[in-house]
């Protein structure tokens, strides 16, 4: 009797953990992947500023200085 508890108990027990750690898991990098994709204008600006010829011209014509956050 023990062994046939176990073996029906112990996959229904066993396997709900283990959904739920997977769904835990994957709402987790979801969210990640989600907060990952914003940028941050200003800082995005200032970064190309400092890039090449084309970057500083844009920056220029944009004029980082008016910009008010």
């Amino acid at each position: 009797m023990p062994v046939e508890f176990y073996l029906l108990v112990l996959p229904f027990c066993v396997i709900p953990v283990c959904l739920v750690s997977i769904d835990y898991y994957n709402k987790m990098t979801a969210l990640k992947r989600k907060s990952s994709n914003i940028v941050e204008f200003d800082k995005f600006l200032k970064l190309k500023e400092a890039g090449d010829a084309i970057d500083k011209d844009i920056a220029e014509l944009i004029d980082i200085e008016k910009i008010v956050a």
